[in-house]
């Protein structure tokens, strides 16, 4: 939520918002000393300058300078900007207005330039500093930002061929045997690489969509056999309006096919339950399986560490994800809330 608040057009709104309620302020505080007209102007000076050093400040002097290490041009053009917007603010005060918002007679500009001008720099020495902070800040939370989403990329980009080589096995089987559904099973394929290419690189998703992609994947598997297998998928509750990261259910039940032992047990099933909450979102997947017949890729896999990871990284400290074996049966939760 802090993410989507202070980047983008949330950015623009809190900056705007700020602002806006500091001339309010300013504006009653002054209406107090001053009539209306001149209070109107003089807030709006005391908001020009001021914006102005703060954002010249961060986003020139502090992102070009200071943060490339160019610290002797960056010393030197704080204190231009600093005492340079200054002077031009207490000069345009006291052309606009003859004196200074404290003082009641028309006074000569060189006694009462000099006090206006050591308080004003001391304020926006000050401004400076806090606009200095903001900007470093801003710019270490943006790193951060693509520090993760990078480890997301990473983490994603090893779900995908994961899942396309376990895929094109059950393929490659098929096509050996020579298998009338072989074409079905590449026409799905394609669909669900689309989904994993596209919708996989989505930062959130319509839940519906993942439901749709593990169904079709579902039905791949499906098709290598030649008796509907008992599989068993349950969605219960309102999702409607529910979105998730993409491909973080999908890799649970893919897991469940791969070790499972529906292919060759009668007595094997796979039963995955949906289950929407107004607190949580829960995802249970049940799979039967034989210790010695167990299958596991010669590289290891992907498994559950790698969705935890993603998790981590999305949903800190808002989620549960557990895998235990009961059994002949292994189960594995993943739980959001």
């Amino acid at each position: 939520m802090l993410t989507t608040l202070f980047s983008g057009r949330g950015r623009l709104i809190v900056h705007f918002t700020g602002w806006l309620l500091v001339a309010l302020v300013t504006y009653y505080l002054i209406l107090g000393l001053r009539p209306p007209g001149e209070a109107l102007a003089r807030t709006a000076m005391n908001i020009i300058f001021p914006a102005f050093l703060f954002y010249v400040n961060a986003r020139i002097v502090v992102n070009r300078l200071f943060e490339r290490h160019r610290y002797w041009q960056w010393g030197f053009w704080s204190i231009v900007l600093w005492l340079g917007t200054a002077i031009a603010r207490v000069w345009a005060e006291l052309q606009i207005f003859g004196e200074s918002l404290f003082n009641s007679r028309s006074i000569m500009p060189g006694d009462e330039g000099n006090r206006m001008f050591f308080v004003t720099a001391l304020i926006y020495f000050i401004l400076m500093i806090f606009s200095a902070l903001y900007q470093l800040l801003e710019n270490r939370r943006e790193i951060e930002i693509r520090h993760t989403q990078a480890q997301l990329n990473y983490l994603k980009a090893q779900i995908n061929p994961h899942f396309l080589f376990n895929t094109l096995n059950n393929i490659y089987s098929s096509a050996v045997l020579q298998h009338p559904r072989t074409a079905d099973m590449v026409l799905r394929l394609s669909d669900l690489l689309r989904y994993v290419t596209y919708d996989g690189q989505a930062r959130r998703i319509p839940v519906e969509k993942e439901i749709a992609q593990i169904r079709a994947y579902i039905e791949l598997f499906q098709l290598k056999s030649e008796h509907p297998l008992p599989i068993r998928f349950d969605v219960e509750g309102e999702i409607g309006g529910l979105e998730i990261e993409p491909l973080l259910l999908l890799p649970l039940v893919e897991n469940a096919l791969k070790h499972g032992d529906l292919e060759y047990d009668p007595a094997g099933f796979l039963q995955i339950l949906l289950q929407q909450t107004p607190k949580r979102l829960l995802f249970r997947v049940v799979n039967s399986f034989h210790p010695d017949h167990r299958q596991k890729d010669e590289t290891g896999g992907v498994g559950l560490d790698n969705i935890r990871q993603r998790l981590e990284l999305n949903y800190p400290g808002k989620y549960r994800l557990e895998a235990w074996q009961e059994g002949a049966q292994f189960v594995s939760e993943l739980e959001l809330f």
